[in-house]
């Protein structure tokens, strides 16, 4: 009898024409997983890497902003392809189908190999260049730690392709083998270079370039040769179809200028993160890296909504898509609060991992507290409801809203509550808390108004 009251609830709640109840299950569960994966295992390789000092840390932090603002370029692509494939799905034409996944791979490979070129080739001049106040020996490893992770984004571009297609076509299954794959190759290299060979940040390198070629190899026999979802040869590829073309670059253009800009925004903030000391950096690196453990499951809502929300609208059902929408956004905040509760009793082991001085430890620890009232109220919906209104079409609207949020109260506001207030790590992490607020008002409205389900 709860089993059947059990279904009729999910059926009511999560069925409708497009979706069954079960079918968003297979999707939501290898999405929760593969998120977990990815941060889990980050965090464990982060830590491996702590052991080698809070140089370390500080140099991996120093590049992490200028390899993301590479990786924008071609993730927004893959964004917008994501979206264009799950849409075509929708729509039950294989012949355009096709068309979609080759011409969204094409871009995203392209966009990859021509911004990884200038730092191939003046990695030192633009570390010194952005970060010129920063310790010594913390630019020399993070010139080494530069250079190799270049050569790895150049083999990234197709994991990211092939990996974006297939979420845009419901493989979850695939996603999450890919994702366990990858980063547990990432984090096996890391033991072996890191605590086995004691390479210190050479040995991060070669860790990150040999995972992402096993994930890489992985990801195109997932999606040509092994019970293949679309029948697709591999020098189909690297055709593109001109209408999809389109279609994809207006959906791609918006997200990802937004994350250009984002990680503009992050090397910014990296930047005036110099004058407080190597400690503050490495302290704000540990606690964020915690603090995306904290937030992984309640991502996957948002990648959910990409696939769910999109072939609705591919398939005509705008009220489903709608609904769907609302649900990805309450299954976030579901996910947060547990996440919450299992991961807050296990702040110390967490913390811990990275070996911090005391004085890390300790405020690590208050910013990850502190943050939980935001994380609940506000994270999730920030988070979600941007990829839902993706998913209908309407690209340019979160985009603008996350770069005003985003340079208006993460930088400006951060800026002079750290530097001129005297706050420290802790203006940054109050501006943040404060962009999580603003972000969910805007996208709310923008959702409840429903102008978005006529973007597609």
């Amino acid at each position: 009898m709860r089993n059947k009251r059990i279904d009729a609830y999910l059926t009511r709640t999560l069925s409708g024409s497009v979706f069954t109840w079960r079918e968003i299950f297979r999707l939501m569960i290898p999405g929760i997983l593969d998120n977990l994966s990815i941060t889990l295992i980050s965090m464990l390789t982060t830590a491996l890497i702590s052991k080698n000092g809070e140089t370390s840390i500080a140099a991996v932090a120093l590049v992490g902003p200028v390899t993301g603002l590479m990786v924008c370029f071609f993730t927004g692509i893959s964004a917008g392809a994501s979206v264009i494939v799950a849409q075509c799905w929708g729509g039950r034409d294989e012949e355009r189908l096709k068309r979609a996944i080759s011409t969204g791979f094409f871009l995203t490979v392209l966009v990859g190999m021509v911004i990884s070129a200038p730092l191939l080739l003046f990695p030192e001049g633009i570390l010194k260049l952005l970060y010129a106040d920063a310790d010594p020996l913390v630019l020399e490893k993070a010139r080494i730690y530069l250079s190799g992770s270049v050569w790895s984004i150049l083999i990234f571009t197709v994991y990211t392709a092939g990996f974006a297609i297939l979420r845009g076509l419901g493989e979850s299954k695939r996603c999450l083998v890919l994702s366990i794959v990858i980063n547990l190759a990432y984090f096996l290299f890391s033991v072996l270079f890191l605590n086995v060979l004691d390479m210190d940040i050479q040995g991060s390198v070669w860790a990150l370039i040999l995972a992402r070629f096993v994930g890489t190899a992985l990801t195109v026999i997932l999606l040509l040769y092994w019970k293949p979802p679309v029948k697709m040869s591999f020098f189909r590829l690297f055709r593109f179809d001109r209408e999809l073309l389109g279609r994809t670059m207006r959906v791609s253009l918006p997200f990802g200028l937004e994350q250009i800009c984002i990680s503009v925004g992050n090397l910014t903030s990296k930047m005036y993160m110099v004058p407080l000391g190597t400690s503050a950096i490495s302290t704000h690196t540990i606690a964020n890296s915690v603090l995306t453990v904290f937030t992984t499951a309640s991502l996957s809502a948002g990648n959910l909504a990409v696939t769910v929300v999109g072939k609705c609208i591919g398939a005509g059902k705008k009220e489903e898509a709608y609904t769907y929408g609302k649900r990805c956004n309450q299954l976030a905040t579901v996910l947060m609060v547990l996440s919450c509760l299992v991961f807050v009793p296990l702040l110390p082991v967490l913390l811990n991992r990275f070996h911090p001085t005391a004085e890390a430890y300790a405020m690590a620890k208050q910013l990850l507290l502190y943050s939980i009232p935001s994380l609940i109220l506000f994270a999730p919906m920030s988070n979600t409801l941007p990829f839902t209104l993706r998913a209908g079409g309407d690209s340019a609207y979160p985009s603008i809203v996350s770069l005003a949020v985003l340079w208006v109260i993460s930088i400006a506001l951060g800026y002079a509550l750290a530097i001129p207030a005297g706050l420290g790590l802790w203006g940054i992490w109050i501006a943040q808390w404060l962009s999580w607020a603003v972000r969910s008002l805007f996208f709310d409205l923008r959702f409840r108004r429903k102008h978005w389900l006529d973007r597609a």
